[in-house]
This record gives structure tokens, sequence and C-alpha cells, in this order.
């Protein structure tokens, strides 16, 4: 029994190997066959995508230079009113109150005049009596210097009494003359008119109030003209303001400022605008190195249009400014140039990278001097960090962000 186990043994182990290689076998056959059937895979065509882009022709031109400045509106003339004579107010305007506005000539207030009456009138009267000793003492030198160097009656000391005695009187007559005038002057200083028409901007002045010389009690504005001061950039001014040919007789400052016609909008709506010339330069502003420049409006261009808030003294304006011309300059979107100053171009239906030379910046638009031909095509569509070379499309409609 011992002596059968082990050729049992062998014989399992022999069919397990055949097993095992037909098993091999047929996998490899199969392996074949599968082989056989499988396709090798089609090429795939790569094909470029185009960029498609907004592009307009290059086409040169002249464009008039706007510069755009902003500033605060300010009345022409600020004035501030003091009593010039002590006294109590005895009358004010009924319409005496701040934002009022009062006629040219109108009275303002009035302070208590019966002190400066009684003077001027006293004075009045001693001049009536001074005039008469002048007359008689005058005389009374005439009759002795004549009995003295005619008749030889009288001396020459009594001649220069007589001559002293008339100086005397003049003299008085003098000072009494000038006591009158000061008080016709305060008299006419009691009553303060309105030296123009007038906006009242403050009020420190009531009836019954006494006030004293000196004393500021109101304050007054004419708003018949306005003037907006704006700053320009030094490099702005100096390439586009406009200077007549005559220029000034002070060579050390800007001479000859043309008085061109501006527009004056207020910026918190563009519609309620005004027209404005400008005027002068009024600095150059070493800090900022800005030059400012004087524009001023007409407050008679309001009347008559049926308006409820016009252009006003204290209102943040905006200021467009007509300038000199960009000759020759190619006008594109402000986005079609980069901050590098650069733009793309189309040429052979591939993108191209150009520097160029922006002129000015003006109304979202960018003004091309220098970098481009007549009839180069300028994409227009902003791009971000484009592949140079690459393929583009021109298309039809908004195609900038």
């Amino acid at each position: 029994m011992n002596n059968q186990e082990p050729k049992v043994d062998k014989a399992t182990v022999l069919i397990r190997m055949i097993a095992c290689t037909v098993i091999l076998a047929l996998g490899l056959v199969g392996f074949k066959v599968l082989k056989g059937r499988k396709k090798p895979p089609s090429l795939a065509v790569q094909t470029e995508r185009a960029l498609k882009v907004e592009a307009q022709s290059v086409h040169f031109v002249d464009v008039p230079v706007l510069l755009e400045a902003h500033g605060q509106l300010r009345s022409i003339r600020m004035v501030e009113i003091a009593a010039e004579v002590a006294g109590s107010v005895v009358e004010v305007h009924p319409r005496l109150q701040t934002g009022e506005v009062i006629a040219v000539g109108e009275l303002l207030f009035a302070i208590d005049d019966r002190d400066y009456r009684s003077e001027y009138e006293s004075n009045t009267t001693r001049l009536e009596i001074l005039q008469r000793d002048k007359t008689l003492t005058v005389k009374e030198l005439a009759r002795v210097r004549t009995l003295f160097e005619k008749s030889n009656v009288g001396t020459r000391a009594g001649v220069e009494k007589a001559e002293q005695a008339a100086n005397s009187s003049a003299d008085r007559l003098a000072q009494v003359k000038q006591a009158m005038t000061r008080a016709q002057i305060n008299l006419e200083r009691c009553r303060v008119f309105a030296p123009f028409t007038a906006r009242i901007t403050s009020k420190k002045i009531e009836k019954g109030q006494y006030v004293a010389p000196g004393k500021i009690v109101l304050g007054l504005a004419d708003d018949s003209v306005l003037e907006l001061e704006v700053p320009l950039d030094s490099g702005d001014a100096f390439q586009w303001l406009q200077f007549t040919e005559n220029g000034s007789a002070i060579e050390a400052w800007f001479a000859g400022l043309k008085q061109v016609q501006c527009t004056v909008s207020w910026t918190e709506d563009a519609t309620n605008s005004a027209i404005a010339t400008l005027d002068r330069v009024s600095i150059f502003d070493d800090k900022t190195r800005t030059v400012k420049v004087v524009l001023r409006i007409d407050a008679k261009q309001f009347s008559g249009k049926n308006r409820t808030m016009p252009l006003v003294s204290g209102m943040f304006c905006k200021a467009l400014i007509p300038g000199g011309s960009m000759t020759q300059v190619v006008e594109l979107p402000r986005w079609a140039v980069s901050f590098k100053n650069t733009v793309y171009v189309i040429r052979q239906g591939r993108l191209a990278t150009v520097p160029v030379a922006v002129a000015r910046v003006q109304d979202n638009k960018s003004y091309i001097s220098k970098g481009l031909t007549e009839g180069d095509l300028v994409v227009t569509t902003r791009l971000v960090d484009p592949l140079e070379r690459s393929l583009v499309q021109v298309v039809t409609g908004d195609g900038h962000e």
C-alpha cells in the first residue's frame, strides 16, 4: 500500500501540467485571434482655432483737443459790510435774511443819526458866523494896511496884528468846515445801501442792536458773474492752451491767453450746464505742478429759462476747455491700447504686437500719433495676453467687454 501512493501523486502532477499547458495554448491562440481583428486608430487632423475679434482700419484725422478739469464755482465778488459809525440800528431791510437777493441801491440798514445830524447842524451855524468874522477881519486888515502904506497912519505892528486876526479867523473857519465835512460823512454812513445786486451770505444785525465801528454785520455776494478756477496739468497747459499772437507786455507771465468759449456742467447733473469764457491764468502751483485758469460765467444766460436750479456759487463743476488740435492722429477705443502703449494689428491673418506713441487720451479714446500706417487693421477687442502670431478672424458686432 505504501509503495503505490507515490505513483498516484506523480500521475496527478502530470495531469495538472498537461491541463495548464492546454489552457496557456488556448489563451495564446485566442490572443492572436483577437489581435488580428484589432484595427489601428485613424489619424486625427489638428486644426488651429482662430480668435474672433473686432478690428478697424487706420485712418489719420485732425482732432480738436478738449481739456477737462474740475473746480468749485464762486461769485465774482464777496463783500463783508461793517458798521462805519457807532449807534443803534433803527431800520433794516424787510428781506434782510441769508439767501435773499437785494437790488442795487436799496437800503440795507440804518443807524440812529441824531447825534451826527446835531453836530452837522451845529457846525453849519458856526460856519455862518465864522464866515462873517472872516469877512470883517479881511476888511479890517485891508483898511489898516491902506492907512499905513498910503497915509502913514498907524504902525507896522498894528498891520501885523490885523493880519494875525484875519489868519486866525480863516483857520477857525477851515476847522469848522472840516468838522462839518466829517459830520456829513458820518451822516451818510448811518444809511448803508446795497453796492450791487447782492445775495445775503451772512447776517449779524438786528433792529435795535447797538453796533460799533469796524464790526462785520453783513456778507454780500455778487452772482451776476460766476468764476470757476480749475487746475490743468502743466504739460497739457503748455501743449494745448491757445494764446494770441500779440501776447502781453508782461513777458514773465502767460501772455495773451485766448478767451475761448467753454462748457461748464454740474458734476451731479450733466444737463445742468452753461457757457463760460476762459478769462485768465491765475497761478502756477509749484506744489502740484499745475496751471490754474479762471473761467467766467455770465449769469444773464440763466434769465428767461424755466430752470429751478441754475449753476450757483459753491457747486462742484466740470469744465471742458477747447485747446489746440491734434494733427494726423488715429482714433482708437481706449481699451485697444495696452498700458505698455502697444496695440494688436492683423497682418496676414495673424496677430502682431506693435508699439505706438499716444498723443492724448480723451473721452475714452486714445489718439495715436506714431507707430501705425494708413490701412493697418487694428484689433479693437479687449484681449488679455494673447499668443503672438495667433490666427484671428474679424467679426462684426460688439467684440469688446
